[in-house]
């Protein structure tokens, strides 16, 4: 630190009659808490009856305030009793099978076709042994189960139906179909 030119150094002899300027403590602002002196309490001596200052602290700011909980999709609105002419009519509304329920439908159907499938890939089989047979004459059974699962995704109603049936179709082909193929035809 560089001394400040105006203020004596502690070795330098002071000028006549000027004594070093003395700091005057400021007086506290309002941001810095005041002190007051601790005093004992009441039943020593020189206790005073009156009660010590307390720390002159502003009080805390109030917590901001929060927006009402909402809902994304609007107002809650509980479910109508059971047995009410308007749970009725709820429950009137959605006609037919749920898409899970198809599907399982579906993978029935599916498992029952190509078996059926599998059937006339045989009955191909033994008739091609004696005029020859070709790879799309052994697989035409299953290519008629997944044109008609294809056909049967336009319509909402069988929907689910063809998403089990075709399910079933590309595990046949992974598991069945393209390992004999593969072994048959190398």
């Amino acid at each position: 630190m560089v001394p400040d030119p105006e203020e004596p150094t502690p070795g330098e002899p002071t000028p006549e009659g000027s004594k070093p300027e003395e700091r005057i403590p400021e007086e506290p602002t309002p941001e810095e808490p005041t002190v007051a002196p601790v005093e004992p309490p009441l039943g020593e001596p020189g206790a005073s009856p009156e009660p010590a200052a307390t720390l002159a602290v502003p009080p805390p700011p109030p917590p901001p305030s929060l927006p009402p909980a909402t809902s994304p999709y609007g107002p809650a609105t509980p479910p109508p009793p059971y047995g009410s002419p308007e749970a009725t009519a709820a429950a009137a509304a959605k006609p037919g099978l749920g898409t899970g329920a198809g599907i399982g439908i579906g993978v029935g159907i599916g498992c029952g076709a190509h078996v059926v499938a599998i059937l006339l890939m045989l009955g191909t089989l033994m008739l091609g042994g004696m005029f020859g047979s070709t790879v799309i004459g052994l697989i035409w059974p299953f290519l008629v189960v997944a044109i008609a699962a294809i056909v049967m995704l336009f319509f909402a109603k069988t929907r689910g139906i063809a998403i089990g049936v075709l399910i079933v179709a590309a595990a046949a082909w992974i598991v069945v179909l393209g390992p004999c193929l593969g072994m048959t035809y190398v």
